[in-house]
């Protein structure tokens, strides 16, 4: 009997995960222009966005995390470090690292101090509730500016971001332990150096790139079946894939800033599969999956805080047009007309000199005015 106990739940997810294969082939046969424009659509976000960023940011974090400037870079992030309880001399290095270039730098940078043998198991894992998320350059520019139509928005996603990101670190710190040492991971030293940094990017890069293929195609297909437009359609996005999650959270109207910011926070299925590919077998998802649903709270409590005290560009109403091109320069006919147009205005509105004299001094001759005068001195 504990024997066919424990085989149920194996043979449980064994039958789901063969329903769920199924699903998805009958998906691709059932919808084949989908799944072509949804490959089509992770392609070009491939081309132009993950490998120009994501391929030299490995490069370059890989060769910090095998050499001594990890420990340079490292010494801003110091009291950040110390408040999460994280005693190792590159987990600062890391922190940064992952807030600047996202979570897949988190995890690559995370996953290649652990290998070399710089962080504990415990530190790695912790590591990751702080430093997974996405960057502030697809939070602000693409998210907030282009998405939203608001910079300022944008720096209030990623702020409030942050913060969820550290508050929740702290809340996950252990009670203080002494550090145990670490010991250094052969199969990670061995690969130490600019090659063995390069064929790691090349490996990473791959990776990410398969998933957003995946899932990209998958929300091409679903989309079919959702409305869009609705929170159904949202919620379906944002659970698969981060990026179609917040193009369905823009479109939510007045409630888009904060869709935008649960989608953020979820991360999506695709960013945590993205995250366990880039990690080591050892290293667990656990601690960072628990700290999700507390994060989403507090990233969502932190914008409405935000946005409270900074409001967000409001469009004010206006009759004009919706583009207005100001006159510079005059053309030279409409130019004369005006100026021949002033000349007689002023001239009918000034009084004629000549003809005003005349008829002013008329009704007084000099004969009637001496007549006048003789007369007048005859009669005293």
């Amino acid at each position: 009997m504990p024997i066919l106990r424990k085989s149920r739940p194996k043979s449980i997810v064994r039958t789901l995960r063969a329903g769920l294969t199924l699903t998805l082939l009958l998906l691709l046969l059932a919808c084949p222009g989908e799944s072509i424009q949804g490959i089509e659509e992770g392609l070009r976000c491939c081309a132009g966005q993950i490998i120009p960023a994501l391929f030299p940011f490995f490069v370059v974090t890989n060769l910090i995390a095998g050499s001594p400037a990890a420990q340079l870079l490292g010494k801003a992030m110091r009291p950040a470090a110390s408040v999460l309880g994280l005693q190792s001399e590159q987990a600062p290095t890391a922190l940064l690292l992952g807030w600047i270039g996202g979570f897949a730098v988190a995890a690559n940078c995370t996953a290649q101090l652990y290998l070399g043998g710089k962080l504990s198991k415990q530190e790695a894992e912790r590591l990751l509730i702080s430093a997974v998320g996405s960057g502030p350059a697809f939070v602000v520019n693409s998210v907030g500016l282009l998405m939203l139509g608001s910079h300022r928005t944008g720096l209030l996603l990623m702020a409030a971001l942050l913060l969820a990101n550290f508050t929740c670190g702290i809340l996950a710190r252990p009670a203080p332990v002494p550090q145990a040492t670490i010991q250094p991971n052969e199969a990670g030293a061995e690969e130490a150096g600019f090659v063995g940094a390069v064929r790691h990017a090349v490996d990473s890069t791959l990776t990410v790139c398969g998933f957003v293929l995946f899932f990209r195609f998958l929300c091409a297909v679903l989309s079919g079946f959702v409305p869009r437009g609705g929170w159904a359609h949202f919620m379906m996005s944002a659970a698969l894939e981060v990026t179609s999650g917040c193009l369905a959270g823009a479109e939510m109207g007045r409630a888009g800033a904060y869709a935008c910011c649960a989608a953020l926070s979820v991360q999506s299925l695709s960013v945590l599969l993205q995250v366990r590919a880039l990690l080591p077998k050892e290293l667990s998802l656990r601690p960072l999956l628990l700290c999700r649903a507390g994060h989403l709270v507090l990233s969502l409590l932190f914008l409405w805080a935000g946005l409270r005290l900074w409001p967000a560009e409001a469009e004010a109403f206006s009759s004009l047009a919706p583009r207005v091109l100001p006159r510079r320069r005059m053309a030279l006919d409409t130019a004369l007309l005006l100026f021949f147009l002033c000349c007689t205005v002023l001239r009918t509105l000034s009084p004629g000199q000549p003809a005003g004299r005349k008829k002013a001094a008329a009704p007084q001759s000099p004969a009637v005015g001496k007549g006048c005068g003789r007369k007048g001195s005859g009669r005293i």
